[in-house]
């Protein structure tokens, strides 16, 4: 068995791992005239806190999430080979439009969520200025549902819109004030990666209250998995490594 194997079947492991114990709960004897009890859903907030209407917003906002990425799909199916050219090649003619196909399909993919139920794009709805969609939680709860829906984040969802374009976090000798970074306290701070944008987005998908994966090997797991992985591959190229199994000496 090669390295590559090992990792594989690792990944998969503790994604499988962390999904048992996301759905797992502690099994409840039948009442004693044979009917199936009923387990209400633990809420930890005090009332008033969530919003009536959450769960049928919360499938509302699923249900959009599944028609844009059905679209996504069928337009990726309609784009035309690409042409190579150069080396690293490039996608001439069609590499913007698969670029950002691609994009499209991550951001509305519940299958990066352990219970496949929360994409990026349910707190981030273009339709909200790619922010939150539900107008009762923003009028409540303000900090939006993860993949438990009754677990709700920390803030507000930040705009796509204008995270790219944040610098590093820096201070500023003019203002007297430091600037950059994203996230509403700046702390992913783009020092390590140089930017802040790629630096959250490692973030969010390992969340315990946003998408709820221990590892951003399981994110890796599931992409490897994900029906539009041929694009993937075209727009990045495979990543072909040799592993050599270690001999003792």
């Amino acid at each position: 068995m090669n390295y590559r194997t090992l990792i594989v079947l690792a990944t998969g492991g503790v994604c499988g791992l962390a999904l048992w114990m996301s759905f797992y709960s502690p099994k409840v004897s039948a009442q004693s005239n044979g009917s199936a009890p009923s387990v209400p859903v633990y809420n930890p907030y005090p009332p008033g806190i969530l919003p009536p209407d959450l769960s049928s917003e919360i499938a509302r906002v699923l249900r959009e999430v599944d028609f844009v990425e059905s679209r996504a799909i069928t337009r990726w199916h309609n784009l035309k080979p690409p042409i190579l050219t150069g080396q690293p090649p490039v996608l001439q003619n069609t590499g913007t439009e698969a670029t950002e196909t691609l994009g499209e399909l991550m951001l509305f993919d519940k299958n990066i969520s352990p219970n496949k139920n929360q994409a990026c794009a349910s707190c981030h709805m273009p339709y909200a200025g790619f922010s939150g969609p539900i107008p009762s939680v923003n009028l409540t709860m303000i900090a939006f549902p993860g993949t438990v829906h009754f677990r709700a984040g920390k803030r507000t969802a930040q705009r796509h819109t204008y995270a790219p374009f944040f610098p590093v976090l820096q201070y500023n000798q003019e203002q007297g004030l430091f600037f950059g970074g994203n996230f509403w306290d700046s702390r992913a701070t783009g020092y390590l990666l140089r930017v802040p944008d790629a630096q959250q987005a490692q973030g969010r998908p390992v969340d315990t209250q946003e998408m709820g994966f221990p590892d951003t090997a399981c994110v890796a797991f599931r992409l490897s998995h994900a029906v539009y992985r041929p694009l993937f591959e075209e727009v990045w190229g495979k990543r072909l490594v040799r592993y050599q199994v270690p001999t003792r000496d």
